[in-house]
């Protein structure tokens, strides 16, 4: 078991996944990951982050030398009003920009089904609900990855949760180890530096929103397994097809 850790330790440190830009928060790319059949996720192909709304010059260009190509934005319309992603001037050199906003207004009024629950059950409760409710949306997600012609980037608010999922249904196509996909989740609580990304209150009814335990994206993975049979299926069934899931694990495998 201590050799499985340390393996997986390794994994999520390696030292290509920090992409330690200055004004991009919990950014870092998903290559250098296992796969249950022997192979490992490429670097340079997809890259999580948080909000887009500073971006430096010096950051600017080494998302360019990174071979990032598209940049999709997974926010809110209020979110994106608020903090624009500033790759969505189209500025000349810069990545081509695309909105795939995950919630919509699906979830203005959500409540936690379990009021008693502990923090990491209610937020795979909300995933679950949204991965239901947006299965579309996240079907054209997955096609604007699979048709970017060099590295794509994703982000949310933070990049943890609709990032966080979207990241989980790539690292399922490419087949990389469950404990491994749990442990890439909860590393926002490693990368993440700034609690003002997140505007929910310590106190506040809501904060079981700003946790990122591995147990969350485990109960969200097997919600799936149990609902659809697994991560592929989940897919196809929201609109994915067979051949653009085989492009994606070519890609990215």
């Amino acid at each position: 078991m201590s050799h499985q850790t340390t393996d997986i330790s390794s994994q999520l440190n390696h030292p290509e996944r920090d992409l330690a830009l200055q004004s991009i928060e919990n950014a870092r790319d998903l290559g250098g990951y296992q796969t249950v059949d022997g192979g490992h996720t490429r670097f340079g192909v997809f890259v999580r982050t948080a909000d887009m709304d500073r971006v430096v010059e010096a950051d600017r260009v080494a998302m360019r030398d990174h071979g990032i190509s598209l940049v999709i934005d997974l926010r809110m319309q209020r979110e994106r009003e608020e903090k624009p992603n500033l790759f969505s001037r189209g500025s000349l050199g810069d990545p081509a920009f695309r909105v795939h906003d995950f919630w919509g207004d699906r979830f203005d009024n959500y409540r936690s089904p379990g009021r008693s629950a502990p923090p990491a059950k209610k937020l795979a409760d909300l995933y679950c609900a949204g991965l239901q409710a947006s299965d579309f949306v996240m079907a054209e997600i997955i096609r604007s990855l699979t048709s970017a012609e060099g590295a794509a980037a994703f982000h949310c608010r933070s990049g943890k949760d609709r990032t966080g999922l979207v990241a989980a249904m790539l690292l399922s196509i490419a087949r990389v180890h469950r404990d491994v996909i749990c442990a890439d989740f909860s590393l926002t609580e490693q990368y993440l530096q700034s609690d003002a990304i997140n505007p929910i209150e310590l106190t506040a009814p809501g904060a079981w929103q700003r946790t990122c335990s591995p147990e969350t994206m485990r109960m969200t993975l097997d919600f799936i397994d149990e609902s659809y049979g697994d991560v592929p299926s989940y897919l196809i069934q929201a609109g994915v097809s067979e051949q653009e899931l085989i492009a994606i694990r070519k890609k990215f495998v």
